[in-house]
């Protein structure tokens, strides 16, 4: 448990430096418009206004974020394709608070278009058995996992009416029902 505490903690590292890094270009973008007089700050098409020019997160308070995740666990969520689990890691400590077994060769863990489950896709690569394993994020806990092709990546139709299941060996896009994942 040891060596896979080290890698859990990796991860949150390189997550954490990723997101540091993005804190930093974007304050960067913002300190450049700034110095120009700029008078708002630019999104592109489709994406929401920036409320507060001086800070581009204040919109990511929790009394600011969707209703649906209320009740989500603060739960930084890791997968191993290695040992086909996923770690469970408490943000505050740092400490892994849980692991389980999902399918083969997790990859990655993608939010529902409704923010009320978190989708580990398990691509079984190289072999037919793929699947997706529900998480509850108000839980933490997975539920029964659902046999998908081959499932290296998985997105939302910008309505939210179709999961699109990459199916990566396949060459193809799946098109699911983003509740019951049917085809």
């Amino acid at each position: 448990m040891q060596v896979a505490n080290r890698a859990v903690r990796r991860a949150v590292m390189r997550a954490g430096l990723m997101l540091g890094l993005a804190v930093a270009a974007g304050f960067s973008a913002w300190s450049a418009a700034a110095q120009q007089g700029a008078r708002s700050i630019e999104t592109i098409p489709g994406m929401p206004p920036v409320a507060d020019r001086n800070n581009l997160y204040s919109e990511t308070r929790s009394d600011k974020l969707s209703p649906a995740v209320a009740k989500a666990l603060p739960r930084v969520y890791v997968p191993n394709l290695k040992s086909n689990d996923v770690y469970v890691i408490d943000p505050a400590t740092l400490k892994v608070v849980d692991r389980f077994r999902v399918g083969i060769n997790p990859q990655h863990i993608v939010p529902s278009y409704d923010l009320k489950t978190l989708w580990v896709t398990n691509n079984a690569e190289g072999r037919t058995d793929g699947s997706l394993t529900p998480i509850d994020p108000e839980t933490g806990k997975p539920r029964k996992s659902i046999a998908v092709d081959d499932p290296y990546n998985l997105y939302f139709s910008p309505d939210g009416r179709s999961a699109i299941v990459v199916a990566e060996a396949f060459k193809r896009l799946d098109f699911r029902d983003p509740q019951t994942m049917v085809l």
